[in-house]
């Protein structure tokens, strides 16, 4: 698990620019940005638009008027992308960084969150410098937009980043489907299984054992051959914990989450004190403060 709480602090939690000389976004300066981009770049990667085979994922354009953006993350559908490059799906992520190059934009690959940025001209006009947009292919656009969601600050949606609501949702997903499959002869665990939260593939059962040569180990090892797709739709993931109806939109910030855990509604009540000791364990790992009255 903390392999995917560091990539969803990497993601989220902005560490910078990796195009040289880009400039930050005024919250003005992304919707004009991004129309630029529709227009110009996305037919030429086989993209027909927001809304369609693509989604503005993370913050920009929800904060505060006077906020800047060091960045633009937009979800784009690798289906479509390999297939307008004429290349496989393992393969989209490189022909996409050879195709922005080819059309003479300064570009950055990241593989390990199958993502190229490029350097797009602010408002659409190179004499404002440029400024990074940060592409992520994507095999479903519907949990990318949940997973990746950002509250709304011009609306006062939420006091919290998005990290906390998900950081939250991987403390709830991990305990209340967590199986001992294995003891040893002390009844110790030598062996269990657990549903986690990958931000890039959906929800995932694995199994992860403590044995090794000698004896159990410390960090348990994930046995990679019994990774299994749970889901990747959002309204899966809300019915997995809760009873009464809820839809995704219930989950989508922090506080509406841990409101739900609160409620009759939750399915495992039970296990909240669990839950929230391992939610502060991961804001912890994450350098986050606690949200107030935790």
């Amino acid at each position: 698990m903390k392999q995917y709480i560091k990539l969803f602090e990497q993601f989220i939690l902005e560490s910078g620019n990796s195009i040289e000389d880009a400039k930050p976004f005024t919250q003005a300066q992304v919707d004009s940005t991004v129309k630029w981009i529709e227009k110009n770049v996305f037919p030429k990667i086989g993209l027909v638009g927001i809304g369609d085979d693509c989604a503005v994922i993370g913050s920009a354009g929800k904060k505060a008027a006077d906020a800047t953006s060091g960045d633009i993350d937009i979800a784009v559908s690798a289906d479509k992308i390999a297939g307008a490059l004429g290349t496989s799906l393992d393969n989209a992520l490189f022909e996409l960084d050879k195709k922005l190059k080819s059309l003479g934009f300064s570009t950055k690959l990241a593989v390990g969150f199958n993502q190229v940025s490029f350097g797009a001209p602010i408002d659409g006009d190179y004499k404002n410098g440029v400024g990074q947009v940060d592409l992520m292919l994507t095999h479903d656009l519907e949990w990318s937009k949940f997973i990746y969601h950002s509250p709304d600050f011009r609306i006062a949606e939420s006091m919290y980043k998005g990290a906390y609501r998900n950081l939250l949702l991987m403390a709830t997903i991990g305990s209340c489907f967590y199986e001992i499959t294995k003891e040893t002869d002390k009844g110790e665990t030598a062996e269990y299984k657990a549903y986690v939260v990958r931000l890039n593939q959906g929800i995932i059962e694995v199994r992860k054992s403590f044995e090794g040569k000698k004896g159990l180990v410390k960090t348990a090892k994930l046995l990679r051959e019994y990774d299994k797709e749970i889901t990747k739709a959002p309204q899966d993931v809300v019915n997995l914990l809760f009873n009464g109806g809820h839809k995704p939109d219930a989950v989508n910030t922090y506080e509406k989450l841990r409101a739900l855990l609160d409620s009759g509604d939750f399915k495992f009540p039970n296990k909240l004190r669990e839950i929230l000791k391992d939610f502060e364990a991961k804001l912890e790992a994450a350098k986050l403060p606690l949200p107030s009255g935790l």
